[in-house]
């Protein structure tokens, strides 16, 4: 047996768990972004924010309810003629597009490891 290939096994067959660790890391970055971006008017909605497991990764999620029952997080964010007192449209697309190089340097570095 050649020396290290066991070892090198091991690391091939983490990477993987090492690639789940840095969208972890990755959707902490966009989510830390977008918090600041998040339109205000009572303050739910940037209170909903969360990043979340879920089967196959992670998810950022906003969701806030109108009195009438619908989601409006959505709507808040797609929405580009709303003249917003603090926030903006667009809020996790935003944080997604100004963090490319470090969303991808979160995950090299974890499979690195």
């Amino acid at each position: 047996m050649v020396k290290g290939l066991a070892e090198l096994q091991s690391q091939i067959n983490n990477i993987p768990n090492k690639t789940m660790k840095g969208i972890e890391k990755a959707m902490g970055i966009i989510y830390d972004d977008s918090q600041p971006r998040v339109p205000v008017d009572t303050g739910a909605l940037k209170r909903s924010g969360i990043v979340e497991q879920v089967d196959k990764g992670y998810k950022i999620k906003y969701h806030s309810e109108s009195p009438s029952g619908y989601n409006y997080a959505v709507i808040q964010h797609e929405n580009t003629s709303f003249n917003h007192k603090v926030g903006q449209a667009k809020y996790l697309e935003d944080a997604i597009k100004s963090n490319m190089d470090k969303i991808e340097q979160a995950i090299v570095e974890e499979v690195v490891k």
